[in-house]
């Protein structure tokens, strides 16, 4: 686990009657919650699932990941939503592979420019280790002939890291 803290953690808005709110500070105001968020969760938890998740086989070349959430090791929130779309074996894989949900690197913009998409991205690929400090979530097994051929189950719950007492 990393401990730096960015040195801007604790900034937050004064509110005051008559101010005028610019994008800036409310950009600052969600940093703010988001990194404030994540420590807590980072500082509480380890990394892994709270709920959901789970990888199963939809036919050769396609899996589909059930919603659910978790904690990546930055503490960040990980969630998959209902309706997400299944997986596709990428071609050339080969052997075991891995399943990966990642917190999103990149702005997903909705339709509305203003919108931000904050879930979670599920990747399959041939290393073990997840990116950007994702999760790991299942292995699969991919044959000769680029077939899904065994899924399994690599999710490790999120555990709290205070002692009972």
């Amino acid at each position: 686990m990393t401990n730096a803290i960015p040195s801007d953690s604790a900034y937050c808005l004064h509110y005051d009657n008559g101010m005028f709110l610019t994008a800036n500070y409310m950009a600052m105001e969600q940093r703010f919650f988001l990194t404030w968020n994540a420590l807590q969760n980072r500082m509480l938890y380890t990394p892994g699932v709270l709920d959901g998740l789970a990888v199963a086989k939809r036919d050769d070349q396609t899996l589909s990941l059930e919603s659910g959430g978790g904690f990546d090791r930055q503490g960040r929130f990980l969630l998959r939503t209902d309706g997400s779309p299944d997986l596709a074996l990428p071609s050339g894989l080969v052997g075991p592979c891995f399943v990966h949900l990642a917190f999103p690197v990149k702005d997903q913009l909705t339709e509305q420019s203003q919108v931000k998409n904050l879930a979670a991205l599920a990747q399959i690929s041939a290393s073990v280790e997840p990116p950007d400090d994702g999760l790991l979530l299942a292995e699969i097994t991919v044959s000769a002939e680029g077939r899904i051929e065994t899924v399994i189950d690599r999710r490790e719950r999120a555990r709290h890291r205070i002692a009972a007492g």
